[in-house]
């Protein structure tokens, strides 16, 4: 992930002597975050949040979270690769890994607030591997000094179920 201006850097690293590829690259800042305890109760509670520190000054997230559930033979687990910005109105998400079952519905979707999605996720992120969906994504202050990224979560099933995602957030500025 580069987003500085590559007219800085040479576009043929042969140029650069004793300097490996990404050696003279910016390297954005990873946060890696992991939940597995978090109580969800179904609707009509919640939506029920998840805040995770990011530098004061950041204005944009690339984030990544994976579920437990288990949508190829290689183990290969569900989840979302999204972006979240300061603005509640503004998150969008790829998620992969939705009910097969059910017909009329998406194995992979994107969800965009912008596009009025009431959620960003397939319902993939409980312990059991359903139910429990992402509704909102953004940046927020919650001190003086002190932002998060507020990850807001929903349960769609019957019963409580616990939230179970790991991943991570890429600070993009």
């Amino acid at each position: 992930m580069r987003l500085e201006d590559k007219l800085r850097h040479a576009i043929d690293h042969s140029v650069y002597s004793n300097i490996g590829v990404d050696d003279h690259h910016i390297k954005p800042s990873n946060i890696e975050v992991a939940n597995t305890t978090l109580s969800v109760y179904p609707l009509p509670a919640g939506p029920y949040d998840w805040d995770i520190s990011v530098p004061e000054d950041t204005k944009a997230v690339l984030f990544q979270l994976r579920s437990s559930r288990t949508i190829e033979l290689a183990n290969a687990k569900a989840g979302l690769v999204g972006i979240a910005t300061r603005s509640s109105l503004q998150a969008t998400t790829a998620s992969m890994g939705g009910d097969v079952l059910i017909t009329i519905t998406a194995y992979a979707a994107i969800y965009s607030k912008v596009a009025a999605a009431l959620n960003l996720s397939h319902k993939v992120f409980s312990s059991a591997g359903d139910g429990i969906a992402l509704t909102d994504a953004y940046l927020t202050l919650t001190g003086p000094s002190t932002r998060v990224l507020r990850l807001s979560w929903t349960n769609y099933g019957a019963s409580i179920k616990t939230l179970n995602c790991w991943g991570e957030v890429g600070i993009l500025g």
